[in-house]
């Protein structure tokens, strides 16, 4: 990836909506005033800002483009082309001072995606780790992107199978190890919890865990839940109104619960 130079129109008048919840600011210039850019380049869809170099951050933004075919692949959905800004910031402290005035719910993250009515941003602080934050984001920007609507547990379960790299399949270890330890004491896999969630402030990590636990298990457990998986995926993106997930679900696989269950027992 060749640094650039070039610089990009940011000042908007924005209404973001963060995972449901809207946030309204005033029109301001999106540039880092008095801190600067070390790189700034273009990478297929993906606009980048970075005060870190770009040698430190090339593997992670080249990975992106694996991350977006698996999405594809999986999900069996259309992404779109639009732009996406990626912010990249070399500390913590970096961080809050850029994010915390716009994204105030979202300061004490390592990362946030935001959506506004033109445009995609991911805020990402430079870490050990980095990576996963930088999928975990990007694949809120893409499915925001794509769809017209998303359940806040689905969006947040899709985003922790994807932050894994590309060869774990979506197989999220420390996820499902803590799943097994629930199920051991013959606690199931949270649904109408899931569905009832309104806002992403409300995703504790127990909501994490049961809304990966149910991705994975839809798109691993047989060629037939994957079809329906990406069936619901698609009637979302033609804009129609599947209504709960888990009451389709049901009717597909009555037994769903205890199938899932078993599913987590036998995998390895």
């Amino acid at each position: 990836m060749d640094e650039r130079t070039n610089s990009f129109d940011l000042k908007v008048v924005w209404k973001m909506v963060i995972w449901g919840v809207a946030v309204v600011g005033g029109s301001g210039n999106f540039s880092l005033h008095a801190q600067e850019w070390v790189t700034r380049f273009q990478y297929e869809q993906y606009r980048v800002y970075s005060q870190v170099p770009n040698r430190e951050i090339a593997a992670g933004i080249k990975d992106l483009k694996s991350l977006r075919q698996a999405m594809k692949e999986n999900l069996q959905i259309k992404l779109s082309d639009q732009p996406i800004e990626l912010h990249i910031f070399s500390s913590q402290k970096n961080y809050r001072a850029y994010v915390g005035p716009r994204v105030p719910e979202a300061i004490n993250r390592p990362a946030v995606f935001v959506k506004g009515p033109d445009a995609l941003w991911v805020y990402v602080v430079y870490r050990r780790g980095w990576e996963v934050d930088l999928r975990h984001e990007m694949t809120h920007a893409q499915l925001h992107g794509a769809l017209p609507y998303l359940p806040i547990w689905l969006d947040e379960g899709l985003a922790k199978y994807f932050e894994v790299p590309n060869s774990k399949r979506g197989f999220n270890k420390s996820l499902h190890q803590n799943l097994i330890w629930r199920l051991r004491f013959r606690q199931g896999i949270r649904t109408t919890d899931l569905e009832n969630l309104t806002s992403f402030v409300e995703v504790r990590p127990e909501h994490y865990r049961d809304s990966w636990a149910w991705v994975y298990y839809s798109l691993h457990c047989s060629p037939g839940t994957r079809r329906f998986f990406q069936k619901y995926l698609q009637d979302i993106q033609a804009e129609e109104v599947p209504g709960s997930f888990f009451e389709n679900l049901s009717r597909y696989s009555p037994d769903y619960n205890r199938q899932a269950v078993k599913f987590y027992r036998n995998h390895k």
